[in-house]
């Protein structure tokens, strides 16, 4: 019996020499790094001080505007930079309300006949899923040019948005995910357009066009089946030209 308490102090007294050690070192770490003086409890006050003003701060975008806006104006004598920035907050918009309302109907024009079946995809996945999202009080802060880039008979442009809202999300109606503080994040919006169909009809690529059943790569939008799994592709030339497609849309995490 005395051999086996002796044990146990020695393993509790081991226990608190190591926390002790542990302690030191934490305490040594603190000072070193300019928290001397300073108790846990007032770095922690302090971190969540900050996490909270850096929840507020608008995100930054990446910008080459100045740089490559002579050339899109000069490429488009009719490109208004306010107006399309108002275009790529439409299609943030219609996206997000499309993913919260579970319902494609707001991508039925032809700006977004490039990625609805896509998000037709997502919507899907999302009800199969039982997850569903609400974006409220949706706010732009700034757009900015990001890239832009001519190939055979095409350009691609791409542009970067920072916003605000307010995001919850639920799985089988139990909410998992939930702001208290508007969500700061950045958007990345690409736009395609389709100038010369003779030229663009195999270079489709290059910006990227997938299978939405698959994920395939489609090189010749002028396919009817995607040559990976043989579903039909819902992309005709004679729709995509003279205007500009909304071909990709991802948050930037």
């Amino acid at each position: 019996m005395k051999a086996f308490l002796f044990s146990f102090l020695g393993v509790v007294v081991g226990i608190l020499f190591l926390a002790l050690l542990i302690a030191i070192w934490f305490r040594w770490m603190l000072n070193r790094f300019g928290f001397r003086g300073r108790s846990l409890a007032s770095i922690y006050q302090e971190a969540m001080r900050v996490r909270k003003q850096n929840a507020k701060k608008h995100k930054q975008v990446s910008s080459l505007t100045s740089v490559l806006l002579p050339t899109i104006q000069n490429d488009f004598p009719d490109f208004s930079e306010e107006q399309f920035y108002e275009k790529t907050e439409d299609a943030i918009r219609s996206v997000l309300q499309s993913l919260e309302q579970m319902d494609t109907k707001k991508l039925n024009s032809d700006d977004f006949s490039l990625i609805k079946d896509k998000i037709q995809l997502q919507v899907e996945d999302e009800k199969d899923s039982r997850v569903q999202r609400r974006y409220d009080d949706i706010i732009f802060h700034k757009h900015a040019i990001k890239s832009y880039k001519k190939f055979k008979g095409m350009v691609k442009l791409i542009v970067s948005s920072s916003l605000e809202y307010f995001y919850e999300e639920k799985v089988d109606g139990k909410v998992t995910v939930s702001s208290e503080e508007k969500k700061q994040t950045r958007y990345t919006t690409t736009f395609v357009y389709i100038y010369d169909t003779k030229k663009a009809g195999f270079d489709a690529r290059v910006l990227g066009f997938v299978c939405p059943k698959c994920g395939g790569p489609i090189e010749d939008i002028t396919a009817k089946h995607c040559k990976y799994c043989h579903s039909g592709i819902h992309i005709q030339i004679a729709n995509m030209t003279r205007c500009w497609k909304v071909i990709e849309l991802t948050e930037d995490y």
